[in-house]
Parts: C-alpha cells; sequence; structure tokens
C-alpha cells in the first residue's frame, strides 16, 4: 500500500510539473495577411496560420491571450533566446534549425518568382537565369536565406513584403519570390490588379511550409503535448 501511494504521489507531482510547464508557453507573431490577421487594436483577428494554433491552444486549455502580436524580428528573437516561446507562422532553414524546434506544420505552400506581367524581356525559367534579374526579399526571410546561398547577386531586401510588392509593379525590381495565396492577398490589400502581374517559375527546392516553431531549449514534455494536440485537431 504504502509502494502504491508513493507512486500516485508521484505521477500527481509528475502530472503538476507537466501542467505547470505550460505556463511558460508564449507564442509571438507579426502581421502577415492572409496568414496572420491583425486588427486596429493590434491583436490578432483571423488567419490562415491563426486557426490551427487557436486549436491547438482550445486543445491545451490555454487561452488566446498567449499569443502575443509584435515585429517580426522581435518575435523570432524571442523564440531564439526564451525556452518556452514559440513564433509562427516560420519557415525552416539551416540557420534557424540552431535555435528552434518546428514542432508543428501548420500550412503547406510553395513559392513562385512573380513578376510583372507587361515585362516580357524577363526570361527567368531556371535559377541560373533568374539570376540575373533584381530579386525583391524581405530582411531575414526564408525566401532570402535560400536565394542567398543560392548565389544570387541582386538580392534588394526591405522590412515588408507589401512593400515589396508595390517595388515589383512600380518596375523597381525584376522577380518577387512569393506564395500564390500570398501574392494575392497583398495585391488586394493594396487595391491592385491581380492581372499586372505572371507567375513564373516554382522554386520547387526550397522548403516553404510554414511551422510553429519553439526554442530549443523548451521542456521536452511540452513541445510533445503540443505535437499531440495538434494530431488530434488535424
Amino acid at each position: 500500500m504504502k509502494q502504491w501511494l508513493s507512486a500516485c504521489c508521484a505521477a500527481l507531482a509528475c502530472g503538476g510539473a507537466l501542467a505547470g510547464s505550460l505556463d511558460e508557453v508564449r507564442l509571438f507573431s507579426s502581421g502577415d495577411p492572409p496568414y496572420v490577421e491583425v486588427g486596429p487594436d493590434g491583436r490578432i483577428s483571423g488567419g490562415l496560420a491563426v486557426a490551427p494554433v487557436l486549436a491547438i491552444l482550445d486543445h491545451l486549455g490555454l487561452p488566446p491571450s498567449r499569443i502575443e502580436t509584435v515585429p517580426w524580428a522581435r518575435a523570432y528573437e524571442e523564440a531564439k533566446t526564451r525556452p518556452g516561446a514559440a513564433i509562427f507562422p516560420i519557415a525552416k532553414t539551416r540557420e534557424r534549425l540552431k535555435h528552434l524546434n518546428f514542432a508543428v506544420k501548420l500550412l503547406d505552400s510553395d513559392v513562385y518568382f512573380y513578376q510583372l506581367a507587361s515585362r516580357r524581356d524577363i526570361q527567368a525559367p531556371t535559377l541560373t537565369a533568374a539570376k540575373r534579374y533584381s530579386v525583391c526579399v524581405v530582411l531575414g526571410d526564408y525566401r532570402q536565406e535560400y536565394l542567398k546561398t543560392e548565389g544570387f547577386p541582386r538580392l534588394d531586401p526591405t522590412s515588408d513584403s507589401s512593400i515589396n510588392v508595390k517595388k515589383l509593379v512600380s518596375g523597381r525590381c525584376d522577380l518577387l519570390p512569393a506564395t500564390e495565396i500570398g501574392m494575392r492577398s497583398k495585391l488586394k490589400s493594396l487595391g491592385l490588379d491581380a492581372a499586372l502581374v505572371r507567375r513564373g517559375m516554382k522554386l520547387a527546392q526550397l522548403d516553404s511550409a510554414l511551422y510553429a516553431a519553439f526554442n530549443r531549449g523548451t521542456a521536452p514534455e511540452v513541445i510533445a503535448r503540443f505535437k499531440a494536440a495538434a494530431r488530434s485537431v488535424d
């Protein structure tokens, strides 16, 4: 009987510690329609990547207030340096794998080069051919990292993806790597006609799936619970 009571107490203690370990969990994100939509009050109002995260939190009994909207650079810094912190949505790269555990896949997506429909002079059917042109990228984005690794010499970084769409449409860069749904959403939000741009080659070697990724110092049981919750709500 004494051994049985000891085992029960140990199990309860582990359960309490496990539940308590979720107390440190914070998720960081930034506005990036259509994946993350932020209302005028600065709070997340919806988005393709938000829906599965909210379902996971609900399954774990955690409130939506665990999500904090901040600039992307801060979200990434929090996730890199703070155990229990996660960032979403984020794509996987070699550099990011050093700091993050890409625990939960949220969305699959493909990335293409886009160009102005009127620019018939731009011919970029291969990566080698595309290197002749200027390419708009977001600073620190996975697409910038991939293209830099591939040796693209004319990358033109900015801090915001909507700015890049404006630059493409105004002819200030030749190519823009984007997902189809992302490009459509940006054009719509800017009041621009989708017919202005044309989709080109697919960046087939680029892993463009979007994840919720945790700091590598996060307790393994916390990550296991998030993974299990993701499977349950899938």
